[in-house]
């Protein structure tokens, strides 16, 4: 089997530790983090050195893979790892079993797609994008470099994502929207129209009423 190293030793890259184990799809070898000793073990696995040893590591055979277990707090930094590793060390695709890409769908290089996530026919994901739990990339969608993807977000058809784009938990974005680079949706947001400028949008608050 495969091994996987992880870029980063916090809790998304544990998390990814026990999912790549427990889908049978890597052999975890360490984490790789500046900020750790190295040879301390995080959850049982060893951090293996800093950013500066990643080539090395994996010229010696240390490990197959690399993945950015970086999270969307993050952004600049998961961009800038991926484009220093580019081409010089493989990143891994990390794609559960139970979910669903359709044959026509593109998928860069390390993208994760976890539990019940639905991937549609033409759908293009391109390098380092994240699509997490059961949420759905409707056909024609194009989702750029480095976004990611909260539980239960859900695409129309024909919807663009820039780069560096977050949407949190219970996004809705409606047919043929195209956003920028660098927008931050919050949970529960629904988009009807474009966004051409970066920031941070959320919906308004509806007050709810019992009808009872």
């Amino acid at each position: 089997m495969k091994k996987i190293a992880f870029l980063g030793s916090g809790a998304l890259a544990v998390d990814l530790s026990d999912t790549v184990v427990n889908w049978k799809l890597y052999e975890v070898a360490g984490f790789i983090d500046g900020n750790c000793v190295k040879g301390t073990l995080v959850n049982g696995y060893p951090v293996l050195g800093n950013d500066d040893d990643v080539v090395t590591l994996y010229n010696n055979g240390s490990f197959d893979f690399l993945f950015i277990a970086i999270g969307y707090l993050n952004f600049s930094i998961r961009e800038k790892l991926y484009n220093r590793f580019k081409g010089i060390v493989p990143f891994a695709n990390i794609i559960s079993p139970t979910a669903y890409i359709h044959p026509t769908a593109t998928i860069g290089e390390g993208v994760m797609v976890s539990d019940g996530v639905y991937i549609s026919r033409h759908v293009i994901l391109e390098d380092n994008v994240m699509i997490t739990l059961r949420s759905i990339v409707n056909h024609d969608g194009h989702v750029k470099k480095h976004s990611f993807f909260s539980t239960l977000v859900t695409t129309a058809g024909n919807v663009t994502i820039g780069e560096r784009c977050f949407a949190g938990v219970g996004v809705t974005i409606s047919d043929g929207v195209t956003l920028c680079d660098d927008v931050w949706l919050s949970p529960g947001t629904v988009v009807a129209n474009d966004i051409d400028t970066p920031g941070h949008y959320m919906s308004k608050t509806i007050k709810l009423y019992n009808l009872g």
